[in-house]
């Protein structure tokens, strides 16, 4: 007696859920792998945060010690004037602002809290029938949090002294690491890259390459629409005469490497000024010079200047800003845009080299992702080290190193 096939059986799980499931446990596995990645680097931060400043400052730096090189200098002899004049440079400079910053900066608290008193007053008589007395209430409460805070900061002297100490230290190294990855810069790279698999070596090549060449063109542009902001709102500030423009301006510019909060927060405190200086005129002339700034650097220096950056949404980088302030604190407002710009690129770039394997075309070392390329370091494509440089013969006939 013939039977009939049984039907298949039935999955007890459906599809979607399964498939939920695979990629809810997946994403947990690389959670946990890149939190614990965050959890090392923070516990390794004098360690960490030097090599991620020095590669920073190594993207300014090695442009012109390269041009040196090119001009007959030894590497060693570029290396350490580029990066003993840069530095001398900054101290010089510093040196010179600072009588000059000091003696004004000291009236700056004084100067915003009377803008401020006045901006509570503007409130009250407004027809938004704001309590001036609650406001005041509140900025009292402020106050004392701060005093107390001040107070606490007070006793705990050692404690402010190691940090001091830490500091220091993490700047020496920086410093120190700059000058090897100027000097050293392509060996280094070359030994990474000859301790890759040999399948993986044209991935890790156009990577590197294309995220330097992000992170460069991210600091460079950065730092260049930062100083052209700064150079306009000061300008500004003095056509309209409002006092302490050189602390403003130096604000406004440390504010250009924190996108949005920095420059928000810059104009808001030079309309401040302007307001108790000036009265209400002259902060509605210094607001309007801060929003045409704003708009020139947002419609005309953005695109032209950071053409060869990655672009961030401004979503991505308020997210990015505030888990970088969050987990590092102040250096992580600075650190965490160009660091997010720089994995983008490299995400991107390995990307569209998984796009031409499954079109059936294989990718060279070269980067495929187009702009971010720093035509400084791109490197060599056939040998899986970086090649030293051959010594040049001086006229003595003794060898270069």
């Amino acid at each position: 007696m013939a039977h009939d096939e049984d039907p298949p059986a039935q999955p007890r799980v459906p599809v979607w859920l399964d498939t939920a499931a695979q990629l809810t446990w997946r994403a947990l596995v690389v959670l946990t792998g890149v939190g614990a990645l965050v959890l090392l680097v923070t516990r390794l931060y004098l360690v960490s945060l030097p090599v991620v400043i020095a590669l920073i400052l190594a993207t300014i730096a090695v442009p012109p010690a390269r041009r040196l090189e090119r001009r007959g200098l030894p590497r060693l002899a570029a290396a350490s004037i580029v990066v003993a004049g840069g530095g001398g440079a900054l101290v010089g400079g510093v040196a010179l602002l600072v009588p000059a910053f000091a003696d004004q900066v000291g009236d700056l608290g004084p100067t915003v809290l009377d803008a401020f008193s006045r901006l509570l007053e503007w409130l009250e008589a407004s027809p938004l029938g704001i309590d001036r007395a609650q406001l005041d209430g509140l900025l009292a409460d402020a106050l004392g949090n701060v005093g107390a805070l001040s107070g606490e900061l007070a006793t705990r002297a050692g404690s402010i002294a190691i940090a001091v100490g830490e500091v220091l230290t993490a700047l020496v190294l920086a410093v120190v690491l700059l000058f090897f990855f100027v000097k050293d810069g392509e060996d280094l790279v070359g030994w990474f890259i000859a301790r890759t698999p040999a399948r993986l070596r044209d991935d890790v090549r156009a990577a590197g390459a294309r995220g330097w060449g992000a992170l460069a063109g991210y600091v460079r542009g950065t730092a260049a629409i930062a100083l052209i902001d700064a150079i306009g709102v000061g300008v500004g500030l003095l056509v309209v005469g409002v006092p302490l423009v050189l602390p403003l301006t130096v604000l406004v510019f440390v504010g250009g490497f924190v996108p949005v909060i920095g420059a928000f927060t810059s104009g808001l405190l030079a309309t401040l000024v302007a307001l108790a200086a000036g009265g209400l005129s002259s902060a509605l002339a210094v607001l309007a010079v801060v929003l045409v700034v704003q708009q020139v650097e947002g419609n005309v220096l953005q695109p032209v200047i950071m053409r060869r950056a990655v672009a961030l949404h401004p979503v991505v980088i308020l997210g990015v800003l505030t888990a970088g302030t969050v987990v590092v604190g102040l250096a992580g407002a600075f650190l965490a845009v160009p660091l997010a710009a720089t994995l983008a690129a490299v995400g991107n770039e390995l990307r569209l080299r998984g796009e031409l394997r499954r079109a059936g075309t294989a990718p060279g070392p070269r980067p495929v992702g187009g702009r971010g390329i720093d035509p400084v370091l791109v490197l060599p494509e056939a040998l899986p080290v970086e090649p030293r440089r051959p010594r040049r013969r001086r006229r003595d006939g003794a060898a270069d190193a």
